[in-house]
């Protein structure tokens, strides 16, 4: 059976803007304060290829660390719960990394496989490359 087209694409409005979807966060079961947000949702934008690559162009640019990485990602494409910059700032260290790996993980990088760190810098070498 060919591939349809629509399957392949986000999912968009009739302005064509990402649809934001619910989603079960992503939770490391090795990191206890993560153990309490099992089977918790957010709502969220998952990124697009080119938008992840210039996130993370533009973080490694400034010599942003992990931390900041989430913030920009909970910030551009956490609907909902919706955060402020200072929100995000006292995020509780687990939850932030939670929430940005479901984004993450939404948006085509696979987290669960591999840490979030090497996941991001293996999808940050293959952008280049293209």
């Amino acid at each position: 059976m060919v591939m349809k087209k629509e399957n392949s694409l986000y999912a968009r409005d009739e302005e064509g803007k990402l649809i934001p979807k619910e989603v079960e966060l992503v939770i490391d079961e090795d990191v206890p304060q993560q153990l309490e947000l099992k089977g918790e949702t957010i709502v969220c934008i998952p990124m697009t290829r080119g938008e992840i690559k210039k996130l993370f162009a533009d973080i490694r640019k400034a010599g942003d660390d992990e931390r900041d990485r989430d913030a920009e990602v909970i910030l551009k494409c956490c609907v909902t719960p919706e955060y402020t910059k200072e929100e995000v700032e006292a995020l509780k260290p687990a939850y932030s990394a939670a929430i940005a790996n479901t984004i993450l993980a939404e948006s085509g990088l696979n987290i669960g496989e591999k840490s979030r760190n090497k996941a991001v810098d293996e999808k940050e070498d293959e952008f280049s490359k293209n």
